[in-house]
């Protein structure tokens, strides 16, 4: 219990006569150690008075108050009354014994609750407290404490004496010696000698008549029916001693039993071990080593049987640890201890995988229960068959017999969908649906259609038979491409397995959406496609015959029909990539006000292009022919199954289909439901149903599984291929080095700084020291090759290199290409961002004092947008890690020492993604060290350390170190 510094709660129990049991009354007093009067009510008005807000407490002082509030005789008569509005005392509503007996188990749950939190927090308690709210004087102990009951039999000549009697810790008494008083009768609480304690094993009513006496004689005509009648029940549970009965001792075990046990906390099952010592079973997790029963079988000759638990049990529980199951706690076992459990029943399911190997060691598997409900553990097995039907349908039987029962697969749908693993056998035994089913057979359940038993599935939907194995059969049969003379162009590889994709959902009738990457070759691939379906259908050549008379006649051959409806503006691009690459097919753009015109030649084009507007607007016309082919590029432009170009589009009549974007979901799954709908009707269902599986599921409540099973079903129909996925070959790279010219300034102050080095370095004895001032002087001399203003902030001196650079800059930005812009020294990049804000160029920069968060903002910012154009990066925030193919141009500002890290910044654009040429530039002030740094570069003199950084000087430098100063 958890006090403030002002208040803290006490509690009194009082007999209340109406409902014959103890029932609490809150207080709340002054926080003291020594508490005396009670004088206030714990009400809402005396909590305010306190400033007490109830909310704020915690849950524990939360529960039992409003416990106290729920055991109040208006509460309950309130609660109770709604079904008989003449009752007008609690007395009328227990005339009715189903609300009695609702009223008697609400006091019952209430109660325990209560005076379990009371023992849990330590809440002052009290009982029967007087008129003058002396608290002090009716307060009770309430300490942790069990009063354990011990019975004792006496056989003599005139019957048998039954005493009972009260162990507390290791202090045995008699109640008829204390002061005692029974709260609640199951289970059990007790007052004794003011101390609140619980009755363990035993209901409180059975000690009432020991309240008065310490033992009751039971005459010999009556100890049959006394034993047979009353004993029993207290005996299961409670240890027996007597005199002058026969003794018969059970130790050894006939049985072991594995039953499950519930754990409310981890919502799963554990096993338990059960061992039958003939006649008495002992819990493995329960501490108690033995026990006493009296057999009255004979007539007259009661005896005592006394089981004793046999050192043997732990033979039982090595072998389930060597067959993989682990202790859990209380010698509970399981298959998973440590990890997240997510399916409650998975230790249930163990005992029936493993049932034969368990039965095979000893144990016994029978009467499987879970609460009431019996468990089959008989293996199962399945037998399935799919048979194709007409309109496209699936017949599929599925027989599942369990034992000796026998069910069809329609009648655990129900279990399927709403996860309830428990299926009712008519045998009376529940069947334990398997964990993997559930998924297994989640989109059959959902899909399929059930007449008379039997399941139909569309053959669209033949992806939710993937994960069945016995009835799982290719649907899309895989094509052969060979390419065609007539398709005047040169395939990728990955291209030609596009194709071939596409003809094989061709050939078996059912639609495709091609979603590769912009600029990956869609087009190119959807006009080979359609070569090839005209060479399949033999539509290729014209036919000329001669008659008798040596007369010409032409037989014309058959149209494609292919209608290609795109956005408007690419209607003219698409003609014209079609004139490129198949230019034998005859082509029409059916566009324009005069389209009208055009009509005639509709059923005898190859291809017929046409836009999104325009369909809308001709759907009446449109709608009356016929198409092979019906293929939409961008198809999210139908994303909107409200819109009406969604509508038109799906009046149009076409034998085929195919969708083509980059993006078939741009703002939900709404998007992906309308291009399938289109490609294949019906695959994910009506709206409502795919709302309702798939959409709220995964958006709302981020369902692995239905989103996997999505992904299952739309796999067979979407192929989507990245650049970074295909485009193995990199564009071309091209280096070249800017030299420039230093300001004569510039140039003169550089001369001067070198010849100091010179004379300073040559003289060194390469010790330690002078490698850091090789160090210091090198980076000098590299910082005025870029600008004065690195080495003096206030110097007056131009940079040649600076007017050079931002020349090619403002030559760049006009030309809109993507540039990246490297530097060693971010002072030196700071030179050119002053200049963007100068001249309001947009840009991007990284330097390593960039927060990481920003990072990522920057390099997105760079490549989903068309500017910034100018993205400058440090050497050491940005030479790896960095993935920016937008880039067209890497410049660098100045040459590293490390070949190898100035490549790894080449790397940031010209990587897996790049469709561009990527151009590296350098700019090298002539005449300066970094124009020998390059050098040595080309002559490989300059080996690095692959953790190479800029304070690092390796030998390589240090022994051309006269050749760097040099003129």
């Amino acid at each position: 219990m958890e006090l403030s510094k002002s208040f803290q709660f006490c509690f009194d129990i009082s007999f209340e006569k109406n409902l014959n049991v103890y029932t609490p009354t809150a207080y709340i007093v002054e926080n003291t150690n020594e508490i005396k009067y009670l004088n206030k009510k714990a009400t809402t008005d005396v909590l305010e008075s306190f400033g007490i807000v109830f909310e704020n407490l915690d849950s524990n002082t939360k529960k039992i108050l409003t416990i106290c509030e729920a055991l109040k005789p208006e509460f309950i008569f309130k609660k109770f009354s709604a079904k008989i509005k003449s009752a007008k005392t609690i007395a009328d509503l227990q005339k009715d014994s189903k609300i009695d007996f609702a009223i008697r188990q609400h006091l019952k749950i209430n109660l325990d609750s209560f005076y379990t939190l009371i023992v849990q927090e330590q809440f002052p308690l009290s009982v029967n407290m007087g008129a003058e709210k002396d608290f002090y004087r009716s307060r009770v102990a309430t300490n942790p404490l069990y009063f354990e009951p011990q019975i004792q039999f006496d056989k003599h000549a005139d019957g048998i004496t039954y005493t009972l009697s009260l162990k507390e810790n290791e202090t045995t008494f008699f109640p008829m010696n204390c002061s005692a008083e029974a709260l609640l009768d199951e289970p059990g609480w007790l007052i004794i000698d003011k101390k609140l304690g619980q009755l363990k094993e035993l209901n409180s009513k059975k000690l009432s008549p020991f309240l008065k006496k310490q033992s009751i004689e039971i005459p010999s005509k009556l100890v049959d029916d006394y034993f047979k009648n009353f004993i029993p029940q207290i005996a299961k549970k409670i240890d027996i001693e007597a005199t002058g009965f026969e003794i018969e001792h059970r130790d050894k075990i006939i049985s072991c039993t594995i039953q499950p046990v519930y754990d409310f906390f981890k919502n799963c099952y554990y096993l338990n071990l059960y061992f039958d010592y003939n006649g008495y079973v002992f819990e493995a997790g329960k501490t108690k080593k033995t026990h006493s029963f009296v057999d009255f079988s004979v007539a007259n000759e009661p005896k005592i049987i006394q089981f004793k638990r046999s050192s043997d049990e732990i033979v039982y529980t090595d072998k389930l640890l060597e067959i993989g199951l682990t202790k859990v706690k209380n010698e509970l076992f399981g298959s998973n201890t440590d990890a997240e459990i997510h399916d409650p029943y998975s230790n249930i399911q163990w005992i029936i995988d493993y049932k034969e190997e368990l039965e095979s060691l000893g144990f016994t598997i029978e009467n499987l229960k879970l609460e009431s409900r019996k468990i089959s553990t008989e293996n199962y097995t399945i037998s399935a068959s799919r048979e194709e039907t007409k309109e496209d349908w699936f017949d599929i039987r599925i027989i599942i017999t369990i034992g000796n029962c026998t069910i069809n697969f329609s009648e655990i749908i129900p279990n399927i969908k709403s996860k309830e693993r428990l299926f009712l056998l008519p045998d009376g035994s529940y069947f334990l649906i398997p964990s993997e089913w559930l998924s297994k057979y989640s989109a059959l359940a959902k899909l399929a259609k059930t007449e008379n038993g039997n399941l139909f599935l569309r053959k669209s939907n033949f992806a939710a038979l993937d994960t069945i194995p016995e009835i799982k059969k290719d649907v899309i049969h895989k094509a052969e491409y060979t390419s065609s003379d007539l398709l005047k162009a040169t395939l990728r590889p990955y291209q030609i397995d596009g194709v071939k994709w596409l003809l094989g959902h061709f050939n078996s009738n059912l639609g495709a959406c091609l979603a590769d990457d912009m600029g990956l070759g869609k087009t190119l691939q959807t006009l080979a496609v359609l070569v090839a379906v005209q060479e399949q259908l033999a539509f290729t050549t014209k036919t000329t015959n001669f008659d008798l008379f040596q007369n010409e006649t032409v037989i014309e051959r058959e149209p494609l029909k292919a209608l290609i409806v795109l956005p408007s503006s690419l209607v003219f691009n698409w003609y014209n990539e079609a004139l490129k690459f198949t230019p034998h097919f005859s082509k029409m753009q059916y566009i324009g006000n005069d389209r009208k015109l055009l009509l005639n030649r509709l059923e005898a084009s190859d291809l017929i292009f046409t836009s999104y507007n325009i369909v809308h607007r001709d759907i009446s016309i449109l709608e009356k022919y016929n198409f092979r082919y019906l293929i939409l590029d961008e198809s999210q432009y139908i994303k909107n199954k409200n819109s009406k170009i969604f509508k038109a589009i799906n009046k149009i009549n076409t034998a085929h289909k195919m969708a083509l974007s980059g993006t078939p979901i741009e703002n939900s799954l709404d998007d992906l439901w309308s291009q399938m709908q289109f490609i294949n009707p019906d695959i994910l269902g009506s709206y409502a149903f795919f709302a309702e599986n798939f959409k709220i599921p995964i958006e709302k409540k981020q369902d692995g599984n239905s989103l996997s099973e999505l992904k299952n079903l739309i796999q067979p129909y979407i192929l989507r291929r990245t650049k970074e996925q295909v485009l193995k070959d990199l564009p071309e790279l091209s280096e070249q080095i800017y030299y420039c010219n230093m300001d004569p300034e510039q140039e003169k102050l550089y001369e001067e700084e070198k010849s100091k080095a010179r004379n300073f370095l040559l003289k060194t004895d390469g010790s330690t020291s002078d490698k850091i001032s090789i160090i210091n002087t090198l980076m000098k001399l590299r910082q005025l090759s870029n600008h004065p203003k690195m080495v003096d902030q206030d110097s007056e001196i131009d940079s040649g290199k600076y007017l050079a650079v931002t020349n090619y800059l403002e030559t760049l930005v006009k030309e809109k290409q993507k540039t990246i812009i490297f530097s060693s020294f971010v002072t030196n990049l700071n030179f050119y961002t002053n200049w963007c804000k100068q001249n309001k160029i947009a840009f991007c920069e990284i330097t390593g004092a960039t927060p990481a968060g920003k990072r990522e903002q920057q390099v997105n910012l760079f490549q989903e947008n068309e500017e910034p154009l100018l993205f400058f990066i440090s050497l050491k925030a940005g030479g790896v890690g960095l993935n920016i193919t937008k880039a067209s141009y890497v410049l660098f500002l100045d040459p590293w020492w490390n070949p190898f890290a100035e490549k790894q910044g080449v790397g940031r654009a010209h990587r897996i993604g790049q469709l561009n040429k990527v151009n590296v530039v350098r700019f090298i002030s002539k005449n300066t060290v970094e124009e020998k740094i390059i050098k040595l570069q080309e002559n490989k003199k300059l080996l690095s350390d692959s953790l190479l950084e800029e304070s690092y000087i390796n030998d390589e430098i240090e022994a051309n170190l006269e050749y760097i100063l040099g003129s």
